[in-house]
Formats: C-alpha cells, sequence, structure tokens
C-alpha cells in the first residue's frame, strides 16, 4: 500500500533563516566587527535557546 507523502513549500522557513543567519556572520567576520571565537560563542548559545524553544511540550 503506497502512502501519500505531504507536499513541501518551495522555500522552507528554517532554510532562509539558516542561510540568512550564516550570510551575516561571514559579513561581520570579514568586516572585522566579530571575532570568529565569539561568533561561535554566539551560535552555540543560539542553538540552544532554539533547541530549548522547539523541543517544547
Amino acid at each position: 500500500m503506497p502512502s501519500r507523502r505531504t507536499p513541501r513549500s518551495r522555500f522552507p522557513g528554517d532554510l532562509v533563516v539558516f542561510v540568512a543567519v550564516l550570510a551575516t556572520g561571514v559579513v561581520l567576520i570579514l568586516v572585522g566587527r566579530v571575532s570568529p571565537e565569539a561568533l561561535a560563542g554566539y551560535a552555540s548559545a543560539l542553538a540552544g535557546l532554539y533547541a530549548a524553544w522547539h523541543h517544547r511540550p
């Protein structure tokens, strides 16, 4: 019995946000406004907050 897959949207919101944040980080590093180490700290803190928000009951 074949199962029906739900159609995906053309531009997933998570992907758009990920690319925007990644591009912003690269630009900030290239311009010299933030060090790569500091950006890694900010990214891990934001990832923890996102994980806590995403897995809430």
